[in-house]
């Protein structure tokens, strides 16, 4: 690259360097509505100055809350657009920032206000180069990723029903020579077992008694042993209420008793356990479903107590070999040309913006476009500045041939 043009790109490296460090001084936590505005406000500014037709709406959140979508669209979106998403809004209120070395420790320097000023920087890139960016392109960054995500999925679904592609502005990851890309996401269902058993005096009448806590922990600890390494299925226990019905259905009142000696003499009647499936192909959800449900007609056998299986939220995975495979690979091509080593991740446990997608079989998608650091939703979260230059390169590059 000649001396000039390193010139050019180093300048619009610090100035996307300088915009983060101003986001990440806005707090804009998921229930900081103004906080939120203001971060959405102030990429408006800067969109608008880029040609972008910029547009903050409110959406009403699960909680009945009103909230900040940004949509910014070039000169020919439409119906059929380049869409590009990200979220405004960060797990932790903000503290000041701070760069040390070559990292910037911020809140949500990470995740991921450093996705949405290197959105900037490949543009201002794009133009220094007298390259124009697709016209038909689109980014919707919406407040409430980090919480319950209602505003998120439905945002993302109506945007994405006519996307010809989706790149996502999430971090990556660092690897030894090299960061990451992301191409496959895991899908998940919740899933719920209700266990009744007999109650009875625990000294009196032992052998009459039939334990919903001994049955329900047997199946937890059988069904978490359904988990298979690799691309299978992980099968997670995330709670385990269990004691007299009295006790689990009243909790609120009940919770009390622990630590103490009331209800210990009596074998418990009542529990239930809550968690959730997670698997990379759209056939093994049912699959372990089928499986849990079978493990708990089982257990009912063996232990003599009614044992339900029931199925909640559904979200679909992402597959590593779908629509979007020949995109990664064509970001994974860029930066080689550059001398930028990328790998790809076929198996992201976490649910995203791809999970969303109306229908993740038919959209081309690139997911963890932005740059690498660590600590995400904590005090010490630090952005990588040097995978910021480069994440900016990589996405002008990408952007130039969309």
């Amino acid at each position: 690259m000649a001396a000039g043009h390193e010139a050019i790109s180093r300048g619009i490296f610090e100035k996307t360097r300088d915009l983060l460090v101003e986001l990440c001084t806005l707090s804009s936590s998921s229930g900081e509505p103004e906080g939120l505005r203001a971060v959405a406000a102030r990429l408006s500014a800067e969109l608008g100055r880029r040609g972008l037709a910029c547009e903050t709406v409110e959406e009403r959140s699960g909680d009945g809350d009103l909230l900040p979508v940004l949509v910014a669209c070039g000169p020919a979106a439409g119906d059929r657009s380049l869409l590009l998403v990200g979220h405004l809004d960060t797990v932790l209120p903000a503290i000041p920032p701070r760069v040390e070395g070559d990292r910037l420790v911020g809140t949500g320097a990470l995740d991921m206000k450093a996705g949405l000023a290197m959105f900037i920087g490949a543009l201002d890139l794009l133009a220094a180069r007298g390259e124009r960016a697709p016209a038909d392109l689109t980014l919707v960054a919406v407040p409430d990723e980090e919480v319950s995500g209602v505003i998120s999925e439905r945002v993302i679904r109506r945007w994405s029903e006519h996307a010809r592609a989706v790149l996502v502005l999430e971090p990556g990851e660092a690897r030894p020579g090299g960061e990451t890309l992301v191409a496959g996401r895991r899908g998940l269902t919740e899933w719920q077992l209700q266990v009744n058993g007999r109650a009875a005096h625990s000294g009196l009448a032992y052998w009459a008694g039939r334990s919903a806590v001994a049955a329900a922990a047997d199946w937890c600890l059988r069904a978490q042993r359904l988990s298979v390494q690799g691309p299978g299925r992980t099968v997670n226990v995330g709670r385990l209420v269990a004691g007299t019905t009295d006790f689990v259905d009243n909790l609120g009142d009940s919770h009390a008793f622990l630590g103490t000696s009331r209800q210990r003499n009596v074998i418990a009647d009542r529990a239930v356990a809550e968690g959730e499936v997670r698997y990379l192909s759209a056939a093994e959800g049912p699959l372990a479903i089928a499986e849990l449900a079978a493990l708990a007609e089982q257990i009912a056998a063996e232990h003599e107590v009614e044992a339900v299986l029931t199925t909640g939220i559904t979200v679909p995975p992402v597959d590593p070999r779908g629509p979007g495979e020949a995109l990664v690979r064509r970001a994974v091509e860029l930066g080689a040309a550059r001398g930028f080593r990328l790998e790809v991740e076929d198996d992201r446990g976490g649910i995203s913006f791809p999970n969303y997608l109306v229908d993740t079989s038919s959209v081309p998608v690139v997911d963890g476009l932005g740059p690498v650091g660590d600590g995400m939703h904590t005090r010490d979260e630090w952005l990588d500045l040097r995978s910021l230059d480069r994440r900016i390169v990589l996405l002008a590059d990408l952007l130039a041939t969309l």
